[in-house]
């Protein structure tokens, strides 16, 4: 059945598109949207402030009732938050006539068992399985989770496993209880909403919301709406208000925990960053630098993690392919850099290398101010 319109405005004032409000037709239809577009979960209405975003660890998760079992039931989505915070996701069609309590129970039990079972070693497999489909890699995705408009992703890494910290705390997420369900639909039941809604007052460390997302067409075009359900104002005061921001580090913090031969050359290369105007963003452990192109787009460059990790980021550099091409191999050809992902290479300041990197660094410097020259984004 088709629902209400909404209307498109077009360039010229008679050009008026009307937007039908159609069904999806089939469940699966939602599940997809959901996998290409997270940002449809509605992540800035949870918490406005701080709006969630989203990494998909696994479509069709498996999931077992007990220790070592086999699985029982299939959660349509898994996702994590930039905070490390387990969303389990399950998508239903309007028209899906199983009772609103058995859906409900359902996603409880996923709470309860989900990947309480399964080790987390076995998420992050089946992250970067995930991630390799989508042509990127993982630790890219978690760095850009991580970031806000390219400010520092909160974790230490290492060579093996640059972002070890964050999955813990994701580990420590499930074995506490802090997870978050939604329910997806076009359109939720009144029943379902009181559910939702009563839950999420009276559970502690668990969020239960319901997301709508309508979808209109007309001429051709697609238009997705999603809208939030469940979170009253009570619980927004229990929950969102009453959770302690994620701390940032200082530069006292930061080179403290720097072996001496880093903490020297980070000192030089935070106080160049001042003189040439660079910004620097302080996460929890570490910081990056940031540049700005002629029209003022910011993008981030380095990033800087105790004791000693120093990171070039390529991602949201200013150029042509072959430009950003150049630079990297520039630097891949010094001895302390290794490739350390799709945008990444990265380097360890050590007693043998930090000239080195000092050269490299002086190097990357003058690529930047070269590069932010440029005409703003030729590669789209």
């Amino acid at each position: 059945m088709s629902g209400g319109r909404i209307f498109l405005v077009g360039q010229s004032s008679e050009d008026l598109t009307p937007m039908q409000e159609e069904p999806y037709g089939q469940e699966i239809v939602i599940q997809e949207l959901l996998a290409k577009y997270p940002d449809l979960l509605a992540g800035d209405q949870m918490t406005p402030d701080d709006p969630r975003r989203w990494l998909l660890i696994t479509r069709e998760m498996p999931v077992p009732g007990e220790a070592g079992g086999s699985a029982r039931w299939s959660l349509d989505h898994l996702f994590v938050d930039q905070d490390g915070v387990p969303t389990f996701v399950e998508c239903k069609r309007a028209a899906d006539t199983r009772s609103r309590r058995e859906v409900v129970a359902q996603m409880l039990d996923y709470a309860a068992n989900g990947i309480a079972y399964r080790p987390i070693d076995h998420v992050v497999q089946a992250a970067t399985e995930a991630a390799d489909w989508r042509e990127t890699t993982l630790n890219d995705e978690v760095r850009r989770l991580l970031a806000v408009d390219g400010d520092e992703a909160s974790a230490s890494p290492t060579s093996e496993d640059p972002f070890g910290e964050f999955w813990q705390t994701v580990e420590r997420n499930v074995r506490s209880g802090s997870v978050r369900l939604v329910f997806v639909a076009e359109e939720t039941s009144r029943e379902l909403r009181r559910l939702v809604e009563f839950l999420n007052e009276k559970l502690t460390g668990v969020d239960v919301l319901a997301v709508e997302i309508k979808q209109y067409l007309g001429r051709g075009q697609q238009v997705l709406v999603p809208r939030l359900v469940g979170l009253t104002e009570a619980a927004r005061i229990n929950k969102v208000e009453g959770r302690t921001p994620r701390r940032r580090t200082s530069r006292i913090e930061f080179l403290e925990k720097c072996s001496d031969t880093a903490r020297a050359f980070f000192t030089e290369a935070l106080d160049s960053a001042g003189q040439q105007s660079h910004v620097i963003n302080w996460g929890e452990l570490g910081h990056s630098l940031r540049a700005n192109t002629e029209s003022g787009r910011a993008f981030t460059f380095v990033y800087c993690y105790p004791p000693s990790t120093y990171e070039v980021y390529t991602r949201d550099l200013p150029g042509t392919t072959g430009d950003i091409q150049a630079f990297r191999a520039r630097l891949v050809q010094l001895r302390p850099f290794v490739e350390g992902g799709q945008y990444t290479i990265r380097a360890r300041v050590t007693p043998d290398d930090v000239d080195l990197i000092r050269q490299a660094h002086a190097q990357v410097l003058d690529d930047i101010r070269r590069l932010a020259a440029l005409p703003d984004d030729p590669r789209e």
